[in-house]
C-alpha cells in the first residue's frame, strides 16, 4: 500500500530530531483548498489570513474566517474545505511527545502528561472576539514565524513557545478534559470509522464483504450501513469501491501495468466491472484517466 494515500496520514512532519512543521498555503481563483477527511498523531494549528474555510473535526463543522485559529488535537478526524478563493492560511504541526520529559515535576504531571496522553485537549476554535485571543495569538504567530523561517535555534524557540502556550491555555477555558469534547457514542462511532478506513487501506486488494467490515468493528451490518451513511453519505461497500479506485488511480499514474493487472491489484476480479465503477466515480475510463495524467 502507498502509505501517503492512507486516510491515516503517515507523512512525516518535520524530521525525527525536529518534529515540527510550519506550512503556508495560497490558493488563487478558481482553485479552492481542500484536504479530505484524515487523521494523524501530531497536533495541528491553523491560522486563516484570507478567505473562509469549513473545517470538520470529529464530525462537527466549524466555520473559519480571517483572524481565526483552529486547534486540531492529536488523532482528531478532520477535513478542511476552502469556501472562497483566493485564500491564504498557515498550518503548524508538532508531535506532542516533544514536550514530555522524564523529570516528573508539577508541570509534567498536571499539564504536559495529560496533554501528551490526550486526557486533556484544546478547544477547537479561537476567534478575535474571544477573551483569550489577546494572550494566545501573539504566541501562535511567533511559532508560525519561527517554524517557517527556521533561523538559528528556531526549534528551541518553538518548544519554549509551546510550553508557554500550554501554560496560558491552562489559565483559560480552552484547555479541557478530552472526554468533554465528545460523547461516548460519538467517540465509538469515530473510532469505528477510523478502524474500518485503516482496515480497508491495508486490505483493499482482498475479497472484503460487508460482514467482514462489520465483524472488524464488532457491530452488525445494519448498524454499520446506517453509521457510514450518516458519516459519509454512502454505504461501506461504496466507500470500499471508492478507496480501491483511489489506489487504482495511483497505479495508473505511477506504473505501466495493464488495466487488467491494476483491476486485480485493487480488488476487482472482473475488469469490466472495474471499468464501469471507475467511470461512475471518475467520469472517465481508466485508460482516459491515464492519458490525462501525462
Amino acid at each position: 500500500m502507498n502509505k501517503k494515500h492512507s486516510l491515516k496520514e503517515n507523512i512525516p512532519h518535520g524530521t525525527s530530531v525536529t518534529p515540527i512543521d510550519g506550512m503556508e498555503f495560497r490558493e488563487s481563483f478558481p482553485n479552492r483548498f481542500f484536504v479530505e477527511r484524515h487523521w494523524h498523531p501530531e497536533m495541528e494549528i491553523l491560522y486563516v489570513d484570507q478567505g473562509e474555510f469549513e473545517v470538520e473535526i470529529d464530525l462537527e463543522q466549524y466555520h473559519l474566517r480571517p483572524g481565526d485559529f483552529c486547534f486540531i488535537n492529536s488523532e482528531n478526524l478532520h477535513q478542511i474545505n476552502g469556501l472562497s478563493s483566493p485564500s491564504h492560511h498557515y498550518a503548524f504541526l508538532f508531535a506532542t511527545e516533544i514536550l514530555d520529559y522524564s523529570y516528573h515535576d508539577i508541570l509534567e504531571e498536571e499539564l504536559i502528561r495529560p496533554f501528551v496522553l490526550r486526557t486533556k485537549a484544546v478547544k477547537h476554535i479561537l476567534s478575535p472576539k474571544d477573551d483569550a485571543y489577546k494572550h494566545l495569538a501573539p504566541l501562535l504567530h511567533q511559532m508560525f514565524t519561527a517554524s517557517l523561517e527556521q533561523k538559528k535555534n528556531w526549534y528551541l524557540t518553538c518548544k519554549l513557545l509551546l510550553l508557554q502556550f500550554l501554560s496560558t491555555l491552562s489559565d483559560t477555558s480552552y484547555f479541557q478534559n478530552a472526554d468533554s469534547l465528545l460523547t461516548a457514542s460519538e467517540r465509538q462511532k469515530i473510532d469505528r470509522y477510523k478502524s474500518i478506513s485503516s482496515y480497508i487501506d491495508e486490505h483493499y486488494a482482498e475479497n472484503i464483504s460487508l460482514q467482514d467490515l462489520a465483524d472488524h468493528v464488532s457491530c452488525n451490518s445494519q448498524y454499520l450501513c446506517r453509521m457510514f451513511r450518516e458519516m459519509t453519505g454512502t454505504s461501506p461497500i461504496q466507500f470500499l469501491i471508492c478507496r480501491r479506485i483511489d489506489f487504482a488511480c495511483i497505479l495508473l499514474k505511477e506504473t505501466t501495468k495493464s488495466i487488467m493487472e491494476i483491476s486485480l491489484d485493487c480488488g476487482f476480479d472482473n475488469v469490466s466491472y472495474f471499468i464501469r465503477k471507475f467511470r461512475q466515480v471518475k467520469a472517465c475510463t481508466p485508460s482516459q484517466y491515464r492519458k490525462q495524467a501525462f
